[in-house]
């Protein structure tokens, strides 16, 4: 699934690196049917849809806190568990952009909102640290440095 082969930069629009189909589920759906779907397609996250509108998004997290709490998956649903407050881009945003918006929501996944509010895709954290990686490794004036290094920057 994961296979972008293009070279993508990080002022790249998010369609480029974005996943289509998107894997879909029902609030209905109880969360061991998510765990079953989350788990076929090797994803981390599922958009919920009521009559083909984005409710809300369910995660691995999701279902690992609810499950850790001790709920039953068979009786819960991905309606009572998933995220309503969901964090979307447009197509047209770019990679870094996605990012930006990722780490500061706390989340993994955004759903790809087209100009009419239509799913256009999914990217995730993976999508956009490939691309981040691949830029900052053809980038000579970026080096990267294990945490907790002094790094001391002399102009030339």
């Amino acid at each position: 699934m994961y296979t972008q082969a293009h070279r993508a930069r990080p002022d790249s629009p998010v369609e480029e690196v974005m996943v289509w189909p998107v894997a879909t589920i029902p609030p209905e759906a109880t969360v061991l049917e998510v765990a079953d779907a989350l788990s076929a397609d090797e994803i981390g996250a599922l958009l919920v849809l009521r009559g083909g509108t984005p409710v809300g998004m369910i995660s691995e997290r999701d279902i690992i806190g609810h499950l850790a709490a001790g709920a039953n998956s068979e009786h819960l649903t991905a309606g009572e568990v998933m995220t309503t407050d969901v964090v979307t881009v447009g197509p047209h945003d770019s990679v870094l952009s996605a990012a930006t918006q990722m780490r500061d929501a706390g989340v993994r996944h955004l759903p790809v909102l087209d100009d009419e509010g239509r799913i256009a895709g999914m990217v995730s954290i993976r999508d956009a640290l490939d691309v981040l990686v691949q830029a900052c490794a053809a980038d000579s004036d970026v080096v990267v440095v294990p945490s907790g290094t002094r790094v001391v920057v002399r102009a030339d």
